[in-house]
């Protein structure tokens, strides 16, 4: 009964996890404007006798991310007519502002006048095209330009374009610190400055979103206790083996499981000896089938304690399959978190591939489908094994039949079946903790195998043991 109390805690768990990955708060709290461009600048430079034919949607044209508070951000293509919020300065440069969401963004087209005055190469105005990871960052991350595009016009109309991860040294995040006295930091804005031959272009980006990293700036008791424990042995095994995350879940994984090991095995202990008890509580349980007044239960307890004492069980024996959680949880949230960008131990497992497979990724189409099918295969044999009734049991049950725990057997055979489906689903949602699960299901395996054995050599000298007085 304890292994089934334990299997319903973990589906409980990972109902609830899931339940709190669907809520998110889609509030937008940062509008970052992809500057129009088009084919040679045609939507961002305008000779002056065509400032009033200004074309700003289409390919290429104006459109920007909506970045909301649960760290989502959503591409948007501006298609309205031209905003009558403009404002010219002294060098033909246009600040257009437009509402958008509650927002009052802005973005810049150039109007090259017909004479040009100064020197021809001079800077007028900096625009940015961005991906959404150069504007969203994730707990921990830090500013990024790959994949922006940074136009700079010049006063005769010719743009310059310039990669973000080419001219990195570039950007200023003034000394952006991810943490706090808070720990790290989410739903904040901050400013990125861009210089280019001496003139300053300044966007915002926003944090939002993800999972902490693991640090000691932002751990909390469980984190201290179990998760930075079970995440140096992952970055001490993974370091040995070239950074590799897969080595270092393998044997992080082997370690932990055998040092929950005495756990399991006092919780067979306690299956064995209730059923070397059950002829006893059933014929208490009979005794008593009848009588229902207070003091003839009180004295039914009270045999039903003789009959513990006699057979060694401890009632907070049942407790035992518990103490396993908190290292399973640990252990499952250091996989999912100990790559994460700004973590203590992120280097020491950068190596994210193995046999082919990017274990960093998500969702990961076919190979997270197979993956997650062999986490649901290792998972229905174990279950399969596990349910299987050693010849001690199935003896008991013969001489000792029991319809309620029948029907417990069936529901109980729905429940594990049921968890199959949901560790699959969960596995696919990352290659890392399907490999953890795969990993795990296949040394669980080999413990139940090997406790089976062991457990009727027990069963056998407990028995004995009882015959002989």
């Amino acid at each position: 009964m304890n292994k089934k109390i334990f299997f319903l805690a973990m589906i409980l768990m990972l109902i609830f996890s899931l339940a709190a990955c669907g809520r998110a708060d889609n509030t937008v709290d940062l509008i970052a404007v992809n500057n129009p461009y088009g084919e040679a600048g045609e939507k961002l430079v305008f000779d002056h006798d065509k400032a009033d034919q200004i074309i700003f949607k289409g390919d290429n044209g104006l459109s920007y991310w909506s970045l909301t508070k649960s760290g989502n951000g959503t591409l948007t293509n501006f298609e309205g007519s031209l905003p009558s919020n403009v404002v010219t300065n002294d060098d033909g440069v246009r600040t257009y502002t437009f509402n958008v969401e509650g927002f009052t963004p802005s973005f810049q087209v150039y109007i090259k006048p017909e004479t040009i005055v100064g020197d021809p190469n001079d800077i007028v105005m900096i625009a940015f095209r961005y991906e959404v990871e150069n504007v969203l960052y994730r707990k921990g991350q830090t500013f990024d330009p790959t994949g922006m595009l940074i136009l700079v016009v010049q006063r005769d109309g010719s743009i310059i374009e310039l990669k973000g991860e080419e001219v990195a040294d570039l950007f200023d995040d003034h000394d952006y610190v991810t943490y706090d006295e808070d720990g790290f930091k989410d739903q904040h804005e901050y400013t990125v400055t861009f210089t280019y031959q001496g003139f300053e272009q300044d966007f915002s980006v926003y944090v939002a979103g993800g999972e902490r990293p693991l640090s000691t700036h932002d751990a909390n008791f469980f984190d201290w206790i179990l998760v930075i424990p079970v995440a140096f042995l992952m970055n001490f095994f993974g370091s040995l083996m070239g950074n590799s995350f897969a080595i270092g879940i393998l044997f992080t994984t082997l370690v932990v499981r055998t040092i929950a090991w005495p756990i399991y095995a006092k919780s067979n202990d306690m299956s064995i000896k209730m059923n070397l008890a059950q002829p006893d509580m059933q014929r208490v349980q009979a005794k008593y089938a009848t009588k229902k007044d207070p003091q003839s239960q009180q004295q039914q307890q009270m045999e039903m304690m003789q009959v513990y004492k006699k057979h060694g069980i401890n009632v907070l024996g049942c407790l035992f399959p518990f103490l396993q959680m908190p290292i399973f949880i640990a252990m499952y949230g250091v996989v999912r978190r100990i790559t994460i960008e700004g973590g203590m131990y992120t280097e020491g497992v950068s190596n994210t591939n193995f046999l082919g497979i990017n274990l960093a990724n998500t969702q990961d189409g076919i190979i997270g489908m197979v993956l997650a099918g062999i986490v649901g295969g290792t998972m229905y044999l174990l279950q399969k094994i596990s349910m299987k009734k050693p010849s001690y049991a199935k003896n008991t049950a013969k001489h000792n039949p029991n319809p309620q725990a029948a029907q417990t057997e069936k529901t109980m055979k729905f429940v594990s079946y049921f968890m199959v489906i949901m560790m699959a689903f969960a596995s696919y949602q990352s290659n890392a903790l399907a490999l953890y699960w795969i990993f795990g299901n296949i040394y669980s395996l080999g413990q139940t195998l090997f406790n089976r054995r062991l457990n009727e050599k027990k069963h056998e000298q407990l028995k004995q043991k009882q015959l002989m007085g």
